[in-house]
């Protein structure tokens, strides 16, 4: 009894294969990005470190208050 059930239409051809991946261009956008990671990563000494307690120096200036 097909003519009871509607008819289906055809589905859309698949999609073309993707491109092959160029290895050399891979490799060279990988070295760069590498070579940048290492360009912009800094040592011990010049990181800021506030301790185990954080920031524990009083503030030099004093904000007035309402009370004077």
């Amino acid at each position: 009894m097909s003519f009871l059930t509607p008819k289906m239409p055809t589905p859309p051809p698949p999609p073309p294969p993707p491109p092959e991946p160029d290895i050399g261009k891979a490799k060279a956008l990988a070295e760069e990005a590498m070579a940048g990671e290492v360009a912009r990563r800094r040592g011990r000494g010049s990181t800021i470190v506030a301790g185990a307690l954080g920031d524990t120096t009083t503030p030099t200036t004093k904000t007035p208050t309402i009370l004077g």
